[in-house]
Parts: C-alpha cells; sequence; structure tokens
C-alpha cells in the first residue's frame, strides 16, 4: 500500500541551531544572489553545443545516418525514464542538492569530453547513455534548488532569460570557429563542453541552499510520485506535456540537418537557433505577468497552437532562410511554453518536493516524450519505415511532389501538436491550483 504522505508544518522546521527567522532570510538570498545568473548562464550554454552542433557531428564528421542520429538522442529520453524521479527523491529526501549538481556537473563533463575518442557507433552510444544518466537532471535540480526559496517563483522567468542567452553565445560561437577556424570540423566542441561543466562547478559552489529539514520519517519513493499522480490536473497536465514534446523534440533536433539539405552552413544554421533562443529573452522576463494575467493553462493552449502552425510552415518552406525566420516561433513554442509549464508543476508542488515536480515534469517532457519522438518520428524520415507509407499518404491527400521525407516529419509533427492543444484545452477547464504546504 502507498503510504499517504503528511505534509504538516513540523516537517518544514530548520535545522538544529538555526532560528525560524534566519532560515526565513536565507529563504530569500538565492534569487538575488549575484551568481546565479551566472550560473543559469553557464548551465544552459552546453546544451548551444549539443544543439546543433553534436547532431552535424555525428550526421558529417561520423558518416551517421539520421536514423542512428536519431537512436541516439533518445538515449536523453531513456536515461530520464529510468532515472530522473530517483535524482528528484535523492535531491529531496536523501542528499542536498548542491551536492548533486557539483557531482553531476563534473561527471558529465568528462564523460561527453570522452566521447571525441570513442571509435565505434555502439560506443558512441554506451558513452552517450552514461552522459546523459549524469547530465538531464542538472536543470531541473537546479530548478529545485530555486523553488526550494520562498517567494523565488517570481524569479524564475529573468533567470531563465540568462539561461537563453548563455545558449546564445554558445550556439554563436561554436559556429563562427568551424565556420572560420577549424573549416567544418568540431571535434573542439568536446574539450569545450568539458570546460563549460567546469567553469559552472565552480560558479555554483558559492550559492546558498535553503536548509529544509527531512522528515523525521523519510517518506518512500512510491509515495512522492503518488503525491502528485493522484491528483487530476496533474495527470492531464503530463498527458498533455508528452504529445506536445513527442511534436516538438525530433522536429527541433533534426532542421539542422533540414536546413544542411537545402544548403546553409553552419553559421545559418546556427543562425536559427540563436534566434529562437534570443526572442525567448524577453518572454522569460515578461513570463511572471503573463502568467499572472492569463494564467498557465491558457498559455499551454496557445503553445501547442501555435506549435502546429509552426510545423506547418517548416514542412513548406523552401530556403533555410525561411526556416530562419520560422525559428521565431520557438520564443513561443518552447520560450513561453516552458515558463508556463515549469509553473503549473511548480504551483501543484509542496516545497518539501520541489525538485521531485521538476524531475516528474522532465520524466514526461524530456524523458518518455523524447524517446516516443524520437524512435517513432526517425521511422517518418528517409529510411524509416513509415516514410514510403506517409509520402504515399500526402500525394493523394495533398497537393505537392517530390517533398523531401525529412520535410514530412514537420506535418506529422504538426498533427501531433494540435492533438496536444485540444488537452491543454481540457486542461483549462480543470483550472485550480493546489495549496502550497502551510506556514
Amino acid at each position: 500500500m502507498v503510504e499517504v504522505l503528511n505534509l504538516e508544518p513540523a516537517h518544514l522546521n530548520v535545522a538544529p541551531g538555526e532560528g525560524a527567522d534566519h532560515c526565513k532570510k536565507l529563504m530569500h538570498e538565492l534569487p538575488r544572489h549575484k551568481l546565479l545568473r551566472l550560473v543559469f548562464f553557464l548551465m544552459q550554454a552546453p546544451i548551444g553545443i549539443l544543439l546543433p552542433s553534436f547532431v552535424l557531428y555525428l550526421r558529417f564528421d561520423r558518416q551517421f545516418s539520421e536514423s542512428q542520429i536519431s537512436l541516439i538522442t533518445a538515449l536523453g529520453g531513456l536515461t530520464i525514464v529510468l532515472f530522473q524521479q530517483a535524482w528528484g527523491y535523492f535531491a529531496d529526501v536523501v542528499f542536498r542538492k548542491k551536492q548533486l549538481i557539483l557531482a553531476n556537473l563534473a561527471i558529465s563533463g568528462l564523460l561527453f569530453w570522452s566521447i571525441a575518442f570513442v571509435p565505434s557507433y555502439w560506443a558512441i552510444v554506451c558513452v552517450v547513455f552514461a552522459f546523459n544518466v549524469f547530465s538531464t537532471p542538472l536543470v531541473q535540480l537546479l530548478h529545485g534548488l530555486l523553488f526550494s526559496h520562498r517567494g523565488s517563483e517570481r524569479w524564475f522567468g529573468p533567470l531563465r532569460a540568462y539561461g537563453s542567452l548563455g545558449f546564445v553565445v554558445t550556439n554563436l560561437a561554436v559556429a563562427y570557429v568551424a565556420d572560420r577556424l577549424t573549416d567544418g570540423n568540431l571535434r573542439f566542441i568536446f574539450p569545450l563542453y568539458a570546460a563549460l561543466c567546469a567553469a559552472t562547478f565552480v560558479c555554483v559552489m558559492p550559492v546558498p541552499e535553503a536548509k529544509v529539514v527531512r522528515a523525521s520519517d523519510r517518506p518512500s519513493f512510491w509515495a512522492v510520485q503518488w503525491y502528485f499522480l493522484r491528483r487530476p490536473p496533474v495527470a492531464i497536465f503530463l498527458g498533455f506535456v508528452f504529445l506536445y514534446q513527442c511534436a516538438h523534440s525530433l522536429s527541433y533536433t533534426l532542421q539542422s540537418i533540414l536546413m544542411k539539405n537545402m544548403g546553409a552552413d553552419h553559421t545559418l544554421i546556427a543562425s536559427s537557433y540563436s534566434l529562437a533562443a534570443v526572442l525567448e529573452v524577453p518572454v522569460f522576463f515578461a513570463a511572471h505577468r503573463l502568467l499572472k494575467k492569463f494564467g498557465a493553462e491558457r498559455l499551454l493552449a496557445f503553445a501547442a497552437v501555435v506549435q502546429s502552425i509552426r510545423w506547418i510552415l517548416v514542412w513548406k518552406a523552401t530556403s533555410p532562410t525561411e526556416i530562419v525566420a520560422i525559428s521565431a516561433l520557438h520564443a513561443i513554442t518552447f520560450g513561453l511554453f516552458y515558463a508556463a509549464a515549469v509553473s503549473y508543476i511548480n504551483s501543484h508542488a509542496p516545497y518539501k518536493f520541489k525538485a521531485s515536480a521538476q524531475t516528474l515534469f522532465a520524466f514526461v517532457y524530456f524523458g518518455w516524450a523524447g524517446i516516443v519522438s524520437n524512435l517513432v518520428g526517425g521511422q517518418v524520415t528517409r529510411g524509416g519505415i513509415f516514410e514510403q507509407p506517409l509520402t504515399n499518404f500526402l500525394r493523394r491527400v495533398l497537393p505537392f511532389s517530390g517533398q523531401d521525407p525529412l520535410a514530412n516529419l514537420y506535418l506529422f509533427s504538426a498533427g501531433v501538436a494540435a492533438v496536444a492543444a485540444l488537452l491543454a484545452f481540457v486542461l483549462c477547464f480543470t483550472r485550480g491550483q493546489m495549496p502550497d504546504q502551510p506556514e
């Protein structure tokens, strides 16, 4: 039988020797901490290497097929499904969040660097799997560290905006070096990733952590999960997130290859990802006001509708510059969605389980949805088992000819996003937040 959690104020008493006033003061220090902006900047910077440079490295330096790449990118989702909730439980109940962040930064940086020396496809698959075990929980653990401080919710948007800037700077810098200095050789991304992890490690060390006492009778792992899953709004939200990310994951990842097939160079490809990230910044800064005015549910529904439109436009695009322009919609399909989704799941979490709430979101968003999107979506592209049936179907029902099988993935994704939008409208009718823990 799953135990029912008792979230009484006694579970939130401060550590021995520390007064309640000191604890409350500490809980308000984190959002104002000078280094936190830099931490968010550096935490997202390595993602500017993974997208799109690591994908391009696999495709054009290692000569892996799109189907092989989709398997590698699916590993992130697999490791999230297997380990993400365990990381959240460890952070909330067993270890300190900052300890886990530091350990995972060190290990993931070294593992990614080692990929440069791995000779074969299946060996790379194994190393990437191990890398994802330690790298995928980092962002959610950082969010848990932030949200464990009372009143920090309003700071998430502006801080996450610095993360988008970190992605942009790294993305453009890598593209510039690849085009101007290394003649397209991307092997330098591996030591660069490790260096960014080391810099983040140094900056995280002095960041304060709220000292919330563990319950004397620690809840079990399954009790923490059941606390969230037994709530219908949370279950509907997770179903929406699954469909939304199924439409988004592989489409966004393989956009770089679609542009390369159209004749784009590294700089133009990077500009599409960088434009998307730059336009996220004002959205994140405005996120708190937008959430107060419209509510997370309405913003999620709007983002799903825009995502469907975005992929239809990419499917119809005939040049890489068109795709760059369409990438402006990423500010909504990722920026607005992500701010609303993180806020929604955080509003259903007591302070005791902020990390578990974020890892549960990632468990579905980056985990199951990432796996299904990459495996099913990979079979829609060139060489996949669904390539020819989908192409034949589209030729019968739509007025086009000779469409790239990779482009057809985007029409498929648009349909999935439309279904997600319908579920988001259902979520709007279940509106209502769980109360936070009592003071």
